[in-house]
């Protein structure tokens, strides 16, 4: 055969030839290859694997190249892996010839490498020979020098070459082996190559004798086949027979006739054999000829007898008188087994007597000392029959059948079974009786028991053949039953669910018998049935036994008159070991701890002995001192200090039975031990797995042990430091340790605990990588953050870009170029990137440097098309939906692809959430999403990212307007989708009830094709309807649901269907039984009802709420609530829809009269309920208060204990104080209501039950008397209030009764007062209502004060005058209660604070102290200014809130403030736009209003845009409106009237100068310039023609006044204009001007006296007055501002009506109007104060 080259593994050579480096145990590589023996051209998978693994290596891989001259290896990088890859594994394809392969693995910066891994070989092929073959190994190539080398795997590895088993020349190497063996061959040229390896079995040759037939027919021939292995035409065979030497108990072998030289064919033929003989063959070949061994001995049978078991079986040998043996052939599945007899009988001379107990089939003979076979005998022997009995329960219900089942084994046909009852004889035996004679012979192996009732035992047995053979009884078989028998009964003691192996158990049988015994079944391996005399002591009729160990077993009484009792299953339970428990394992320093032990079974015999465990080093335990013992389970260590272990262990005096120790419980402390302490390093809050943690026990011992200990959900764990890491002397070090979390503490050698530290191991830190911005702007930089949490220092951090990995559906991680050392900084900037991109970093840390994982990757998503990657979405719309199917295709330079979504922090792919079909990716999501999607290719490029939101197929809403119509009046129906209806076509629908779905659905008519407006109108609606719509979009047409539907209620009854309630009453409770029934003409009915409560609107069915009876619904309701109710019938109508309203339960209302009474006066008590009722019934109680509960109890009323009918009751013969109270309780329904009435000026209080204190006296009693100072009607909560008691006794105490919410308050003046002698004090600063007495030493009580403590009310401002003249004086009264001596009042002005609603408050310079009037000046106001007030009283130390601020106008603007109004006039019409611009130098303003006593923000009533607030008013109104800027400044105030006619006068907003000119014109709303208009002066014609405008070029005084006009029959409210003299320069001294100007304030005083006066003596009226002030001066800076305005507040009269319009009169605002003039030249600007009406319109 060719040569080949052998394969070998270079498992010894390694050692010697790889000596690189220095390998460590924990870093070497193991290369693992697959398949080792390959088919030529296969591929071969190399795995390195590095322990500890990490993600962190990189693998590197070799081919092991021969150096011959040298004898070792040189490694060669693997072709395209000379940088390595990350990946573990590395295929290598085409694999021809052998190879061997080495791997290594590095990893950091710079890199540090793992030592080389052992050589593996790859063969191609392998090759079988045999010893007697002669083997040539020839190599073959281009080198010349060669050598062939072997390998085989013996105890040690032999690695030789041919020279030394074989002979080379030139290439060839010849050998031959005569023995077995195994090994790999293969060939090493010079050039360094490896041939292919062969593995060679050299197997010996092997030859297989077979004799056909096995057993002879008398006279037949007999052929002999022998086989060898391996097969060769070489082969000469050669023929013996085996013939028996008894002298060596083995066989000869005599070559058969004509045989001694062999024979070419590989069979013979013996013929004329009669007797039974062995043979066997062998064969050879060569010269010299080499032989086989034997083969085995194969016997040919004569002759054949079948016997069976039961018997003694006698062998008899007979023929030539001699020595004789019998042996004995047995074939098993595993091997042959040949013996004499002497092994398995007895042999007496020529005989062999033998019996068997098994089954068993082997084939006899005799040999003869002259070496002559006998006939054989094969027998076999049978297992003896045996009838099995089985029952088809054990335990049985009492009545239930029970099969008996009988079997025959060994099994056989034709037996014949036979039944019996097992009845219980004496001593231990059964008798067995025959079951009733119709039944107990049976051809069926089934036997059916009726109707059993007690525990009973059963047998059977079987018969066959002729004569009958009976099989023995059957083991009985117990059925039991737990049913005790009126003969015989089972009972056991103690008579608990669980026994133990303490317990003495005692089981006693009751009967009508004398003699018993106990029966034991246990359900072991082989069933146990035993009396009780074996396993305990029978005394009488009771058995009395205890087991040391666990065991089951049913247990029953046998009577001797041979009846069964009850059965009883008893399982013996070990008794467990105690368990202790500890009220705290952290307790308080000096804490007393409990301890709790607990034994089972729970039994007053136990005692308990409490341990403390002391450290035992040396046996590497703890030893017990015992601290106490006693029979409580509970045992108390007081203050303990240090940390303690304790036991406890219990026992039982009776049998000195000790359980074993507790498990150890810990009481741990952190409090160090003078002699034991444990320090922890590094000595910081958080420790982690990367840390080396030392704990260090330090104190008077030199030996030390440090124990962990960690509670699990499953299990405690308590070890040494041994166990998880490295104890040295006092110090204990570990890392990364199995459980996170657990307790240490140090165990001295001298016994001694030290303190506790609670360690908690944090995992690795994983860093976190965050990207600003996410979205990139072309070629922007990024910002990259790394973070570490827990962050500490020391870390160096690497970036990476994170590159898809589309095999491993991950990534892989590029180090950046220009940061592969890592750096110190947490931050790097990305710069010029123009796609999406993906990044990771990782942290290191120490020497050598410890890596964390890779952080998540982090994406930077770009919208910017990559040209080698490009994401396209389909449809292209810009809203896309849910439940819509949508394609994302990745287009570029690659084949491979797949799609990445990024959502809510998650990314997948979409193999995950869609289908992945080539470079297309279609998914479809049911609900709402918003998600980044973007392509990654499989060459690493990522493509545009896309920011896709799904939305919900958007629901419309369906609007109806009216939802309550009037009958035939039409329904506009509204339909809107989402924010915009563009591109919707809209589809409206009537909703048709529908019993089994809700509503159908049918188009309205001509909504088929749908609309394009999203709104229609039904006409002619008369009935209640319910309406839908829905929407549809796009081509093909997307359609949304349908609308929720909507209902138009009508109370107009349906033809059809029509609703009705009951009780038909205007108002319902909710303790009605409410009815509503359906009636038309169809059979099936629901009732429906709409509600909407908290902005949720709720339609359901009565079956959700009532109870639905055919047509009629009925319910209640324990809640208020208002709906609309409507009936739908089966075929499709909407009844009448009916709004109904359930009230709160009706509460009693308890009235009393008279309510404070005259002594002996009858009282009148009524209990009204609403609704009033023949169903209720009224009780009347006398409320006594119960100061000991803080309450009142309930004493009914003497003669009325059985309550009235009548809702009234009289109490004759009142005198003092005294609460009543009724109950009303409904008869029909479990509803009673309780009421009290209380004189606590009339308050009323809710109560569970509800309830009002009543009545009570205002007459002192003759011995007691209570009287209150102060002593006004009003008392406030600022008063220092006395109650003096007086009367004939020197003790006393006041009392007070109060009504909270909930319960009533009675206390003593010492609990809320001063008490001194017959005197108490108290204020209270909060609301108080309460009841005030006096009680004697005496027992008497005083008449009932009721003293309600009233809040003070926050203060009220006026100001005077509400417009001011520039300069004047303003003054301020602040009013409110109580007056006081102690009160005392502050000024502040209100400043504007933008950033709040309301304003700050600046006290005034002269308010610091606060004044005791109540009235305040402000001198030389200019502008407009907001002031307020408070009032406080010293002797409470308390003050009221801030009054609402009041403000004092100017129409003079301010330096820093300025409001102008456009249009530029006093009255504007309704709905015209107004703008009211502010300026100045602040840059943040609002714009405020007052109007109807009430002041608010632009914001509110208009539009604030920046310093602009533009409003319009749908009403009528009058406001004054300013400005507040930012820094704290008022404008000017402007008064604004919105009217709501059709026709206004366009008028001067401000006074006119005296001489100006004038014009006066009429517009209309719409702004038309009027022609046609008719002017009026005081209600006087002044000019009526086609100018359309009314012009006076120079004014006088005469022609101020109220001026409107009038066109087409429509008359424009009247205006003021105001003519305002010129002031002349005066040459008068200033002795002149001083004097006449107090004559001016005096007149004017005087004239508003008399006025005043006769407004009193006509009523009251309205009286405006213009006072002409002199001519202006010709430069007058204020010119046009020189009007004085005054305003007047008098109650009507009704006289001066017919000089006032009604548009004149202003409702609740302001209204400016004439005034008078100055009295001096100074006063130049306007005065203006505030018209107050007590009416308006």
């Amino acid at each position: 055969m060719g040569g080949t080259l052998l394969c070998v593994p270079g498992v010894v050579l390694l050692g010697v030839l790889l000596c690189i480096g220095n390998p460590t145990a924990k870093s070497r590589p193991v290369l693992i290859v697959s398949p080792s023996w390959l088919s030529p051209g296969a591929s071969v998978t190399l795995n390195c694997e590095v322990k500890p693994s990490s993600e962190e290596w990189r693998f590197y891989w070799y081919q092991a190249v021969p150096e011959v001259s040298q004898n070792k290896y040189k490694y060669e990088p693997v072709p395209g892996r000379a940088d390595g890859t990350e990946e573990d594994f590395c295929r290598i394809k085409g694999q021809t010839h052998t190879a061997a392969y080495v791997c290594r693995a590095g990893r950091g910066i710079p890199e540090v490498f793992t030592p080389y891994s052992e050589m593996k070989f790859v063969c191609p092929m392998k090759a079988k020979h045999y010893t007697v073959d002669e083997i040539q190994l020839t190599c073959r190539g281009a080198s010349a020098v060669w050598k062939v080398r072997r390998f085989r795997q013996y105890y040690p590895s032999d690695l030789s070459d041919c020279s030394v088993w074989g002979k080379m020349a030139g290439p060839t190497c010849t050998f031959s082996s005569r023995w077995y063996q195994k090994a790999v061959y293969w060939c090493e040229s010079g050039s360094g190559e490896f041939s292919n390896a062969v593995n060679i079995t050299i197997h010996p040759p092997r030859a297989v004798l077979t004799v056909s037939p096995p057993w002879l027919s008398p006279k037949a021939s007999t052929t002999l086949s022998c086989q060898v292995e391996p097969p060769s035409p070489l082969w000469r065979f050669y023929w013996y027979r085996a013939v028996p030497d008894q002298s060596k108990y083995s066989y000869r072998y005599d070559p058969l006739l004509g045989t001694q030289k062999g024979t070419a064919k590989n069979t013979y033929v013996t013929l004329g054999q009669k007797h039974t003989a062995g043979y066997a063959c062998r064969a050879g070949r060569g010269n010299p000829e080499i032989f086989t061994d034997y083969s085995k001995i194969t016997l040919s049978w004569s002759g054949g007898e079948k016997l069976f078991t039961g018997d003694e079986i006698q062998l008899k040998c007979s023929g030539t008188p001699g020595l004789w043996r019998v042996r004995r052939f047995r074939q098993s599945s595993y091997n042959s087994d040949v013996s004499d007899c002497f092994s398995w009988g007895t042999m007496s001379g020529s005989s062999c007597t033998f019996h068997s107990r098994w089954q068993q089939t082997a084939v006899y003979w005799c040999e003869s000392g002259s070496g002559q076979l006998s006939n054989a005998i094969n027998i076999t022997v049978h297992a003896a029959p045996k009838a099995v009995l089985t029952a088809s329960t054990q335990w049985v219900r009492p009545g239930a059948p029970v099969t008996l089942r009988c079997e025959v084994k060994p099994s056989s046909p034709g037996w014949t079974f036979y039944w019996y009852r097992a009845v219980p004889g004496q001593p231990d035996t059964y008798k067995y009786l025959p079951l009733p004679e119709r039944t107990r012979e049976t051809l069926r192996s089934s036997y059916v028991i009726r109707d059993p009732k007690h525990t009973a035992g059963y047998a059977c047995r079987a018969a066959w053949g002729v004569p009958e053979y009976l099989t023995d009884y059957s083991e009985p078989k117990m059925v039991w039953s737990a049913e005790t028998f009126p003969a015989v009964a089972l009972t056991v003691s103690p008579a608990r669910d669980n026994l133990y192996t303490v317990d003495e158990v005692q089981l006693t049988c009751t009967g009508s018998t004398g003699d018993w015994r106990v029966r034991r079944f246990r359900p072991y391996y082989q069933s146990d049935v035993t009396d009780c005399s074996i396993w305990g002591t029978m005394t009488a009729s009771s058995c009395t036994f205890s087991s040391p160990q666990y065991h089951r077993g049913v247990y029953w009484c046998e009577s001797a008159s041979g009846k069964f009792s009850n059965a009883v299953n008893i399982t013996i339970l070990a008794t467990p070991k105690p368990v202790l428990t500890v009220s705290t394992s952290w307790p308080s320093p000096g804490a007393s701890v409990v301890l709790s032990c607990e034994v089972k079974p729970a039994s007053a015999e136990w005692r308990f002995y409490w341990s403390k465990a002391v450290p035992d080093l040396q046996q590497n335990n703890y030893r017990y001192q015992v601290l106490s013992d006693g029979v409580s389970g509970t045992h108390v260590v007081h203050g303990e200090t240090r940390t303690a272990v304790y036991a406890c262990r219990a026992g039982r005096e009776k049998g000195q039975y000790l359980t074993e120790y507790s498990e150890p419980k810990f009481v741990w402390s952190a409090d160090p031990h003078p002699a034991a302490s444990l320090i922890v390093s590094p000595d910081r809050d958080k420790l982690y797995i990367v840390d080396d943690i030392k704990l260090e026990c330090t104190g008077s011992s030199a030996n030390w042990r440090v124990r962990r200990f960690k509670q699990s959900y499953y299990k405690a764990d308590l070890s040494d430091c041994s166990s998880w890491g490295t104890m040295a002397g006092p110090s204990c070090t570990f890392t990364n340790p199995l459980y996170p979390r657990a307790v240490y503490w140090c165990e001295s050698g001298s016994g001694e605990f030290s303190n506790a530290v609670n360690i908690t191991v944090e995992p690795a830190p994983r860093p976190r990588l965050t990207a600003s911005p996410s979205w990139l702007s072309s070629g922007g930089p990024v910002s990259l953050i790394c973070e570490v949490k827990p962050s500490s220092a020391g870390w160096k951090y690497y970036w990476y870009k994170a590159v898809p990995l589309l095999s491993k559906k991950s990534y892989k991680y590029v180090p950046l170029h220009d940061v592969t050392v890592g750096t110190v900084k947490n931050v790097h900037i990305v710069h010029g990137l123009m796609h999406t991109a993906g990044y990771a970093c990782r942290s290191g840390k120490g020497k050598p440097e410890l890596f964390t994982e890779y952080s998540e990757p982090k994406i930077v998503w770009s919208a910017a098309s990559n040209p080698e990657a490009s994401l396209t979405v389909s449809p292209k719309r810009t809203k896309l939906f849910a439940n819509e199917k949508i394609q994302l295709s990745c287009t570029g330079s690659s084949a491979a692809w797949r799609v990445n979504r990024f959502r809510q922090s998650d990314s997948s792919n979409c193999t995950v959430w869609g289908k992945m079909t080539g470079s297309s990716c279609t998914f479809t999501n049911p609900e709402s999403d918003e998600a980044v999607y973007w392509c990654e290719s499989g060459s690493g490029k990522f493509s545009n990212a896309v920011n896709i939101t799904l939305k919900p197929a958007p629901r419309p809403l369906l609007t109806v307007s009216p939802s309550w119509p009037r009958h035939g009046a039409s329904i506009a129906l509204s339909c809107k989708v989402e924010s915009s209806s563009a591109g919707w076509r809209f589809y409206w629908y009537k909703a048709v009830p529908n019993r089994s779905k809700g509503y159908t659905y049918n188009l309205l008519p001509g909504s088929n094709k749908g609309t394009v407006q999203d709104s229609i109108v039904v006409r002619g609606q008369k009935h209640t309807a319910g309406y839908a719509c829905r929407a549809g979009i796009g081509s093909p047409e997307i359609f949304t649901n349908y609308s929720e539907p909507k209902m138009v209620w009508l109370a107009d009854s349906h033809p059809a269907a029509s609703l009705t309630v009951s009780p038909a009453r205007k108002k319902l409770y909710i303790v009605d039984d409410i009815k509503l029934e359906c009636k038309g003409r169809s059979a099936d009915w629901r009732v429906r009802r709409f509600s909407y409560l908290y902005g949720q609107s709720d339609s359901s069915d009565c079956s959700s709420w009532g109870a639905m009876t055919g047509s009629s619904c009925t319910f209640s309701s324990s809640k208020y609530h208002e709906s609309v109710y409507w009936c739908e019938s089966g075929s499709g109508k909407f009844s009448n829809a009916v709004n109904i309203t359930l009230n709160y339960s009706p509460t009693p209302t308890l009235s009393v009269s008279p309510w404070w009474l005259s002594p002996g006066a009858s009282v009148t008590l009524k209990c009204e309920v609403k609704p009033s009722s023949a169903k209720w019934r009224f009780y009347w109680y006398r409320a006594v208060p119960d100061p000991s509960q803080k309450n009142y109890t309930h004493d009914p009323l003497s003669n009325v204990t059985m309550g009235t009918v009548e809702d009234v009751y009289i109490v004759y013969g009142q005198r003092h104080t005294t609460g009543f109270s009724c109950r009303a309780e409904n008869q029909t329904k479990s509803i009673s209501l309780l009421t009290v009435s209380r004189g606590l000026s009339g308050l009323q209080v809710s109560v569970i039950p509800l309830y009002e204190l009543v009545y009570r006296s205002l007459y002192p009693h003759p011995a007691a008397s209570l009287t209150v100072s102060p002593d006004r009607d009003k008392l406030y909560i600022v008063d220092d209030i006395k109650l003096k008691c007086t009367g004939s006794s020197a003790d006393w105490r006041v009392r007070r009764v109060r009504q909270s919410y909930d319960q009533s308050d009675v206390s003593d003046c010492s609990g809320w007062g001063t008490m001194a002698g017959s005197l108490c004090t108290f204020s209270n600063l909060q609301y108080n209502v309460a009841l005030y007495w006096c009680e004697s030493g005496s027992g008497e009580f005083s008449n009932a004060v009721n003293i309600t403590m009233h809040l003070v009310q926050t203060p009220r401002l006026t100001v005077s005058p509400s417009w001011l003249s520039p300069g004047a004086a303003v003054t301020l009264r602040c009013e409110g209660e109580p007056q006081a001596a102690e009160r005392r009042f502050f000024w502040y002005k209100a400043v504007p604070d933008l950033s709040q609603i309301k304003f700050r408050y600046d006290l005034l310079p002269d308010s610091v102290d606060g004044t005791v009037e109540n009235s305040f000046v402000v001198h030389k106001q200019k502008h407009t200014a907001g002031y307020a007030c408070i009032a406080g009283w010293e002797n409470v130390e308390y003050s009221t809130n801030y009054s609402e601020p009041q403000f004092v106008w100017s129409a003079d603007a301010h330096p820093a403030a300025s409001l102008t109004v456009s249009p530029v006039r006093e009255k504007i019409f309704t709905f015209d736009e107004v703008h009211l611009q502010c300026t100045g130098s602040a840059a943040n303003w609002r714009v405020k209003r007052t109007a109807e006593s009430s002041a608010s923000d632009c914001s509110v009533w208009g539009v604030m845009t920046g310093s602009l607030c533009t409003f319009r008013s749908r009403w009528f109104h009058k406001a004054v409106y300013w400005c507040e800027s930012g820094s704290g400044e008022f404008s000017n105030a402007v008064n604004i009237t919105i009217h709501h006619g059709d026709l206004l006068l366009v008028s001067p907003v401000h006074p006119v100068t005296e001489g100006a000119p004038v014009t006066l014109s009429c517009v209309t709303r719409e702004q038309d310039k009027l022609s046609d208009v008719i002017f009026y002066h005081n209600d006087k014609l002044r000019q009526n023609d086609d100018r359309g405008e009314l012009t006076i070029s120079t004014v006088s005084r005469l022609d101020d006044g109220f001026y409107k006009c009038e066109h087409l029959g429509n008359v424009s409210p009247q205006s003021w204009v105001a003519i305002q003299a010129v002031l002349k320069q005066s040459s008068s001294s200033f002795s002149v001007m001083s004097a006449v100007g107090p004559i001016c304030g005096i007149i004017l005083v005087v004239l508003l006296l008399l006025l005043i006066r006769f407004i009193r003596l006509k009523g009251t009226s309205y009286f405006y007055d213009l006072v002409r002030p002199t001519k202006e001066p010709p430069n007058d800076p204020k010119k046009g501002q020189s009007m004085s305005y005054s305003l007047l507040n008098f109650k009507n009269t009704g006289n001066l009506r017919p000089y006032l319009e009604p548009d004149d009169i202003p409702v609740n605002t302001d209204l400016r109007v004439g005034a008078a003039g100055r009295c001096s030249p100074a006063a130049d600007t306007a005065v203006y104060s505030e018209v107050k009406p007590t009416y308006g319109y």
